[in-house]
C-alpha cells in the first residue's frame, strides 16, 4: 500500500512526499472479478496511516484512487479511422470479461500513429476501493489503473527504444516501444515463486528478439514492484535501471504508477 502526495512547480508536477505501508499476507487479494478487501478494517488502516505519513494536515483535500495492477483487462488496439476510442475498446474486449459486459468500466490512452492503450475493469471492483478511500474521511476526485498510469509516464516521457517490463505486485505489462512508439503489449499474472528473475529475464530476451525487426535485439528494461531485486538476481541485460525515484524517495521507484501522475 503506498501513497504520494503530489505539488506543482515551474517544471511541472512534483513529488512531495511518498510513503509505504506494508499489509499482511491476505488482507488486500486483487482480482478481477472477486473480493479484493478480503480484511477490510486492515486495509482501510492502513490506507488511513499511509494519508496520516503525508503529514498533509487537516484539509486534506480530495485524493486519486490507484486501483492495482491484477484488475483491468489490457490491450494495445489500431483504431479504425473515426471509431470512438472509449467505445471501440469496449467492444473489443466485452468477450475476453471474467464479469458481465454491463458492469464494465472502459478507459483508455493514446498512443501513437492511431493506436489505443484500452484497459477495462468491474465496476463492484473500483466501488471496493472507493469505499475504502472515503472511509477514512478522504474525499474521492479520480480513480485511476496502475498499469495504464505506468504506460503512460513511459509514453510521455519518451520511452527508449526497448522492452518494458513493467512490474506491479501480482502482474506485469510487457511494452515493446520501437522507433519511439508503443508497438506491442502484453499483460500477464506474476509468477513470483523462486526462479522468477531467471524467467524473465527469458522472457524478455525472446520478445526482444522478435520485436528487433532484423535491426538486433532491443534493450531490456525492467521497473516496479521488486525490480531491483530481480535486477540484481537476473543480472546481465537486466542490470539497467528503468526508472528513478521521484526526488528523496527512492523506493517510490517501485511504484510504476507515479510516472503517469508526475508526467
Amino acid at each position: 500500500m503506498a501513497a504520494a502526495a503530489l505539488g506543482s512547480s515551474l517544471g511541472g508536477r512534483r513529488a512531495r512526499g511518498f510513503v509505504r505501508v506494508a499489509l499482511d499476507p491476505g488482507a488486500l487479494v486483487p482480482s478481477p472479478s472477486g473480493p479484493n478487501l478480503v480484511r477490510k478494517d486492515e486495509v482501510m488502516g492502513a490506507v488511513r496511516r499511509a494519508i496520516e505519513g503525508l503529514e498533509l494536515g487537516p484539509g486534506r483535500g480530495r485524493v486519486t484512487v490507484v486501483l492495482p495492477d491484477g484488475l483491468a483487462r489490457i490491450a494495445l488496439f489500431d483504431l479504425p479511422r473515426g471509431a470512438e476510442p472509449r467505445e471501440y475498446v469496449r467492444f473489443r474486449l466485452a468477450a475476453s470479461l471474467p464479469w458481465p459486459a454491463s458492469e464494465t468500466i472502459v478507459d483508455f490512452l493514446n498512443v501513437a500513429h492511431g493506436r489505443v492503450v484500452g484497459a477495462a475493469v468491474r465496476r463492484s471492483t473500483v466501488a471496493e476501493y472507493e469505499e475504502a478511500a472515503a472511509a477514512t474521511g478522504s474525499e474521492v476526485e479520480r480513480v485511476h489503473m496502475a498499469p495504464l498510469l505506468a504506460l503512460e509516464g513511459l509514453v510521455r516521457s519518451g520511452a527508449r527504444d526497448a522492452v518494458h517490463a513493467v512490474l506491479g505486485d501480482v502482474a506485469l505489462c510487457l511494452a515493446t516501444f520501437h522507433e519511439g512508439a508503443l508497438v506491442a503489449l502484453r499483460s500477464r499474472r506474476r509468477d513470483r515463486t523462486s526462479g522468477e528473475a531467471s524467467r524473465l529475464r527469458d522472457e524478455l530476451a525472446r520478445t526482444a528478439s522478435l520485436a528487433g525487426n532484423g535491426a538486433g535485439p532491443l534493450r531490456l528494461v525492467l521497473s516496479g514492484a521488486d525490480a531491483t531485486r530481480l535486477r540484481r538476481e537476473a543480472g546481465g541485460d537486466l542490470a539497467e535501471r528503468g526508472l528513478e525515484g521521484p526526488g528523496e524517495w527512492d523506493d517510490a521507484v517501485e511504484a510504476a504508477w507515479l510516472g503517469g501522475l508526475l508526467s
